[in-house]
């Protein structure tokens, strides 16, 4: 009989120590500024392995003063065979944030980010998150002769999704997006250019324009990042034919979009340009940095519905940045089947940017973070 209680006290001990295992993810800001629900990823596979998770086990994110934490499993561009692990970090400027992970089951999460294809609408595709949104054209409307592979925006003021309600509302002439009915609207103007940050080839100090995308594949839908990968058909780029896709990630919290476009072409190097549609009037803003890796521009104020800004940030520094055909262009050169990394986003004086100024310095501060990301160390 005495045997028996010490095997099953044993046993007790066992189960109470593997209840209790936990991660803590210990997260570094070097910054002279605070760092606030940025986006941190982490393999998921050391994860699972280090809490000893068995299939379809789940677990919690705690922050330091034990609420939970939003997060999404995410895909991983970069490795294929593991996920991601993707939550909000908040650290102030030169300090750490402690965050817990534990097994256990989450409360329900809080979607802001989606993205969606929208047939009923010629075949956009469409994604937002709890800052802005975005738009690129599908088939169905170059069918209708409109042709661009520029990027739209849509000027939000509500941290809500609002796709789904406003193409409902404005198909069902109930009302239109084009007017802003308190939560935002769409005011920019796209046309056969590269909108707000699309790229292209650029051979010959000439701009040569795909057109609409073909295909689309959903890789990541919320809650807390959206992915697209969108394929466009060939074309002709002067005497080269080339193919382009596009992977494009937004995530919560963000005015940015994270781009990676990779062309498929014959030859050794392909000049790319990735650019902001200007408007040619006295009244549009532009901003190059000096180390030439962002620029950003102003519309035209608008006397109703004030001003929107756009911006490109280079994951490396463009070889140059310059003003030509109706638009600002950051250079540079790619290989084929290469990666090529950018980030392009919007803002809006009628929600978060009061001023040109005050986009200037969020642009600024988004290029300093990618060149000093948020270290993260898991005990």
């Amino acid at each position: 009989m005495k045997k028996i209680i010490i095997a099953c006290s044993a046993t007790l001990m066992l189960i109470s120590c593997s209840s209790s295992k936990r991660l803590n993810v210990i997260v570094s800001n070097q910054a002279d500024f605070d760092r606030n629900k940025e986006i941190i990823e982490i393999n998921k596979s050391s994860v699972v392995s280090k809490l000893g998770l068995k299939t379809n086990e789940q677990f919690i994110l705690l922050d330091q003063n034990s609420n939970q934490i939003d997060y999404q499993i995410a895909g991983n561009s970069n490795q294929s065979t593991d996920s991601l692990l993707i939550f909000p970090a908040s650290v102030k400027a030169n300090s750490k944030a402690a965050y817990t992970i534990k097994k256990g089951a989450p409360a329900p999460f809080q979607s802001k980010a989606y993205g969606r294809f929208v047939p009923e609408r010629k075949d956009d595709y469409c994604w937002e998150n709890d800052r802005v949104a975005f738009r690129v054209y599908g088939p169905a409307l170059q069918a209708t002769g409109e042709i661009s592979s520029g990027i739209d925006v849509w000027a939000k003021r509500t941290e809500k999704l609002i796709i789904n309600k406003w193409y409902a509302d404005d198909l069902s002439g109930k009302q239109s997006y084009h007017s802003d009915h308190g939560e935002g609207l769409d005011m920019y103007k796209v046309g056969p250019t590269l909108g707000a940050g699309a790229t292209t080839p650029f051979i010959n100090e000439k701009l040569w324009f795909s057109k609409n995308f073909i295909s689309y594949e959903i890789l990541d839908n919320g809650p807390m990042r959206t992915t697209v990968k969108l394929n466009y058909a060939p074309f002709q780029a002067d005497k080269t034919e080339v193919s382009e896709t596009r992977l494009i990630t937004l995530d919560a919290n963000s005015q940015f979009n994270k781009v990676t476009v990779i062309y498929n072409f014959k030859g050794n190097t392909l000049p790319v340009a990735t650019g902001i549609v200007t408007r040619n009037s006295k009244e549009e803003k532009t901003l190059i940095s000096t180390g030439k890796n962002y620029f950003l521009h102003a519309e035209p104020a608008d006397s109703i519905n004030g001003e929107l800004y756009e911006a490109v940030i280079g994951e490396k520094m463009f070889t140059n940045i310059l003003e030509k055909d109706n638009h600002i262009l950051g250079i540079q050169q790619v290989n084929p089947n290469e990666e090529y990394t950018y980030y392009q986003g919007a803002g809006w004086n009628k929600w978060g940017f009061e001023t040109f100024d005050s986009w200037s310095e969020y642009v600024k501060q988004f290029s300093q973070k990618l060149e000093n990301p948020l270290k993260i160390t898991i005990k």
